[in-house]
């Protein structure tokens, strides 16, 4: 087994100032110890200005980019995806993310998720449904669908499922086969905290994710009541002294 990179997504530095300042935002990324981060992928609507920064930090990768399944309900929605690909492409990210709320009609939804999907592999990039708490209403049918009729893979966020009352390594399980990428994350009742932090057992949890083998891992903390860059160091210490990645 290889150790996976860690990234961390970028929402805890504040989403307004990573927009504005992602040059030094990455910098922190970097001083705490990640490899790689998960951004809008709105922070690629000036890839020219994305690559020079990412040329400067060399051993830094722009891993993934995160939006909603909305914004590609629109007829020129090919034209629209064809050009972000492009964009990660040239900026070497190889994950694109989407969620949603909780829609009527589903089935629209897990079709267009599935189309985009057979694009984006087109592309050479995985593209993954990222879960939240209100996608367990009707227990396991909402992925066992999406993976199974839709073939669609899983970003995984293992405290979201935690919030869902879900067994967090029984859903693992469940659709390992499906799950292509993961949000380690810790909760405390309706507070994120730091890894190692809050009430999710991520002992367990994780060396049953090793066992995936995925590439990379991403650290994600919606908010923090510390500062940022202490927040992204605290977990990444304990991703290193709990097994040493």
């Amino acid at each position: 087994m290889t150790a996976p990179k860690i990234a961390i997504q970028a929402r805890v530095f504040g989403l307004e100032r990573v927009a504005e300042e992602y040059p030094q935002v990455f910098n922190e990324m970097l001083e705490a110890g990640y490899a790689g981060a998960e951004v809008r992928s709105s922070l690629l609507d000036d890839p020219d200005a994305m690559l020079r920064c990412l040329a400067e930090r060399p051993a830094f990768t722009l891993l993934a980019l995160h939006t909603n399944l909305k914004s590609f309900d629109t007829d020129d929605r090919k034209e629209v995806l064809q050009k972000l690909l492009e964009r990660m492409n040239r900026a070497g990210s190889k994950y694109l993310l989407v969620s949603m709320g909780r829609e009527a009609d589903v089935h629209k939804w897990f079709q267009l998720a599935a189309e985009i999907s057979e694009q984006c592999a087109e592309a050479q990039i995985q593209f993954c449904y990222h879960n939240h708490a209100g996608e367990f209403a009707n227990g396991d049918q909402f992925f066992d669908e999406l993976t199974g009729q839709y073939k669609v893979a899983l970003a995984a966020d293992l405290a979201w499922v935690h919030r869902a009352g879900r067994n967090v390594v029984e859903f693992v399980d469940r659709y390992a086969d499906a799950i292509q990428y993961v949000h380690v994350k810790d909760t405390k009742g309706e507070q994120w905290k730091e890894l190692g932090e809050g009430e999710v057992n991520l002992k367990p949890i994780l060396e049953r994710v090793t066992a995936l083998n995925l590439p990379w891992w991403t650290v994600e903390q919606d908010s923090t009541d510390q500062e940022p860059l202490l927040s992204a160091t605290i977990s990444r210490t304990y991703l290193k002294k709990e097994f040493d990645f």
